[in-house]
């Protein structure tokens, strides 16, 4: 995989990415990067940004690519396995039904990191994965939240029921967000950028939820709806274990 930008890469290596380090400039930050890749056991090597240019397909790599080996051993991603491993009176998950443009994915995973959101559920089918895009937009955040991928979304929410979430799906027709209160285990729906939550994923939802809004446009953007939403809910946690 090539993971372009400094932070990209940065967060990539921290989290224990294996592969190549590739920069084309000197410097601070790259000096900084180079020590990393040599504590995780990363080559690194200078060549021309002409070079990375070609390697990323475009010129905003900030003069710094990782190419990033596959895991030999792919963790093996159960949901019910991940619930039951979640500790704590306030566990968060974020369900994301058919989300498909990787710079929201993206933007999301950064929120989902800086809310401590214990888990992404995300459909196999008709979404986005991790790409180098979504590294990116994420700022390498996509390397410390875990995502699990499910066949069925709405077989996953009745797992999360079953371990006593409350289920919450954003949608334009729920309860002002301002009236709703969010207390123990909570699990947030997102649906996708064109048409939403799908019916049977609303139906399945507890409860209906829509941000107040007063613009001339009919929505917000999607992470950003997320990441307002995943604030007011640790918000009204007391953000627990948050420092």
């Amino acid at each position: 995989m090539v993971i372009c930008g400094y932070h990209a890469v940065e967060e990539s290596l921290r989290s224990g990415s294996r592969g190549s380090l590739l920069f084309s400039r000197a410097g601070e930050r790259i000096d900084s990067l180079k020590e990393l890749a040599r504590a995780g056991g990363v080559s690194a090597r200078f060549v021309s940004a002409k070079e990375l240019t070609r390697i990323c397909g475009h010129d905003r790599h900030q003069g710094v690519v990782l190419l990033s080996e596959p895991s030999k051993t792919p963790e093996k991603k159960n949901l019910q396995d991940a619930l039951t491993t979640i500790g704590g009176s306030n566990p968060l998950v974020l369900m994301l039904d058919e989300l498909n443009d990787p710079h929201n994915f993206g933007a999301i995973l950064r929120s989902a990191d800086q809310m401590a959101v214990n888990l992404v559920v995300t459909t196999i089918r008709r979404s986005v994965s991790e790409t180098p895009a979504v590294i990116r937009a994420s700022a390498g955040a996509s390397r410390f939240v875990k995502v699990i991928p499910v066949a069925n979304l709405v077989q996953a929410m009745e797992v999360c029921k079953r371990n006593h979430f409350w289920i919450y799906g954003a949608d334009i027709s729920g309860q002002n967000l301002q009236a709703q209160g969010f207390h123990g285990p909570v699990a947030l729906v997102m649906g996708g950028e064109y048409r939403g939550l799908r019916r049977l994923v609303r139906e399945r939802c507890d409860f209906l939820i829509r941000i107040p809004t007063r613009g001339q446009v009919d929505s917000l953007n999607v992470s950003v709806a997320a990441g307002i939403l995943l604030y007011e809910i640790r918000r009204q946690q007391g953000f627990p274990g948050f420092p």
